[in-house]
């Protein structure tokens, strides 16, 4: 009669130590409109590019100013599909960026599949610590998309 309670009590401990998935995770490349899961590099030539033209437009139409990133130094991957295999496949990264003046900043970059214009291209965000003026992404990029 002692034995059943006691069963009973190490079912339900066993059971609640079991791992629960909050949903299932389906990759994104298994969809019915499927991601290729491929994202451009942190080194890519063109998510550099882009960057930098992108920084120094921004500057130069909404700042008044000439700031402008000429190089970038220690180009690290910081994250690849870190919010999980069934969402937009994205990789995130981190380089110091040399600037005009030669001060070097740091950078946070996200690429993201599919995510440029129209859905076509992979889309590039960025934060330059020192430069998010209007603190859209927290003043230090601690709020970039796709962190």
């Amino acid at each position: 009669m002692r034995r059943a309670p006691l069963t009973a009590a190490s079912l339900i401990a066993l059971t609640l130590s079991l791992p629960t998935k909050a949903r299932e995770e389906i990759p994104a490349e298994s969809r019915f409109a499927p991601f290729s899961g491929v994202v451009d590099t942190c080194e890519s030539p063109g998510v550099l590019a882009s960057i930098q033209s992108r920084f120094a437009s921004t500057e130069r139409r909404f700042w008044n100013s000439n700031a402008e990133i000429i190089g970038f130094e220690r180009i690290q991957q910081t994250g690849l599909r870190q919010h999980g295999i069934d969402l937009i496949p994205r990789r995130t990264c981190e380089a110091m960026a040399v600037m005009g003046d030669m001060q070097r900043l740091k950078l946070h970059y996200a690429i993201i599949e599919a995510n440029g214009f129209a859905g076509y291209g992979n889309q590039v965000t960025f934060c330059l610590a020192g430069y998010d003026r209007n603190l859209t992404n927290g003043g230090d990029c601690s709020r970039l998309p796709g962190r």
